[in-house]
């Protein structure tokens, strides 16, 4: 119900009344109430219009505000809170306090203002930085469409992130028996976004970096996303997925775009590792068309093409969208335990129809 309710918000409603939108209430932030408001509108039935500019703000200002999608909709859907209490939720899941020059960023942004000059020069600096992807990784990338930023954070920082996972799961690491005791969440997938460590591995340089040479800028937004834990399969809780898929459109023209993931421990092939189809980004649209008339590419079996990705704790994997990607079944000892991140310029496009 809820992916139906984030499709509809992409969909043409009646604007909202210009003084609303003018409201900024006490964080401070543009955007946010026509947010709010908005949302709650459809909660309640009532249709505004959303242009493809609204689109793109909701999701610089969810991103620029460190707030996942899915949690923040559980919240507006299930609560119904008024603007004030919403900000107080926004406020509470930065420990009651927000970054100013975050918040300058943002409403830069929406107000159609010039970056503050010290985000400017950070943004340079990060430009001038060394590249992390070299020129045999850039070719990599090009033909096969993934690429692995080897030690994007320590390993000392990949263990604390995994810790941090094991506690909030409640289970032990040493104990396989309590790997399968609760429900993890929805298949593997974690509702687990706002701990000191995934906010530290979301800052790190050489993660931005190697985006930004992909993107071609440093002036890229990231995204809070899930955490994942996919345990060895047994006969009781086979691999739950998810199989290979796209999250998004596949309705023509394409776009550039890209996904992330960070393993938080050594995950070999076997041990549920990342998957994907190499190169498909660059016959994608040609694979298309040549489908039989009215054929799902999505219920289209690729497994036979599919590569599992191997990487040590602290690597990062980021993959071409255009690629079928999942997870695969873990066949080996140990889960496999990742966090999702991704980064894109203010100008990245979205094909609006769902296909």
């Amino acid at each position: 119900m809820l992916s139906k309710f984030i499709n509809s918000l992409k969909r043409p409603r009646a604007r909202p009344e210009a003084d609303e939108a003018a409201e900024i209430g006490q964080l401070g932030v543009l955007h946010l109430k026509p947010f709010w408001a908005r949302t709650l509108a459809k909660r309640n039935g009532v249709f505004v219009e959303t242009t493809d500019r609204d689109w793109r703000f909701d999701n610089l200002l969810l991103n620029g505000l460190g707030l996942p999608l899915e949690e923040t909709l559980q919240y507006l859907l299930g609560s119904a809170p008024s603007f004030a209490e919403f900000e107080s939720w926004v406020l509470s899941k930065h420990n009651g306090q927000l970054d100013p020059p975050q918040i300058d960023r943002l409403n830069s942004l929406f107000s159609g203002q010039p970056y503050p000059l010290a985000l400017q020069q950070s943004l340079q600096e990060l430009e001038a930085e060394p590249d992390v992807l070299s020129a045999e990784d850039l070719a990599f990338w090009a033909e096969h469409g993934y690429v692995i930023v080897r030690g994007a954070i320590s390993k000392e920082q990949a263990r604390a992130t995994e810790n941090a996972v094991w506690e909030a799961l409640g289970m032990d690491p040493q104990n396989p028996a309590t790997w399968y005791q609760k429900r993890i969440g929805k298949g593997i997938m974690m509702e687990f976004y706002h701990h000191p460590t995934l906010q530290a591995n979301r800052q790190s340089r050489r993660i931005h970096k190697a985006f930004a040479q992909l993107w071609g800028t440093a002036d890229l937004w990231k995204t809070t996303d899930r955490t994942s834990f996919n345990p060895p399969e047994t006969t009781a809780l086979p691999f739950q997925g998810p199989h290979l898929h796209w999250d998004l459109s596949l309705e023509p023209p394409f776009h550039f775009g890209t996904q992330g993931l960070l393993y938080l421990c050594d995950t070999p092939a076997e041990q549920g590792a990342f998957c994907c189809v190499p190169g498909f980004h660059r016959t994608l649209e040609t694979w298309l068309a040549s489908l039989p008339p009215g054929t799902d590419p999505r219920r289209v079996n690729l497994d036979a093409q599919a590569v599992p990705i191997a990487a040590e704790a602290g690597d990062f994997v980021i993959w071409h969208h255009m690629l079928p990607h999942g997870s695969s079944p873990n066949r080996g000892h140990y889960p496999r335990i990742v966090q999702y991140l991704n980064m894109y310029p203010v100008n990245f496009q979205e094909t609006m129809a769902w296909l």
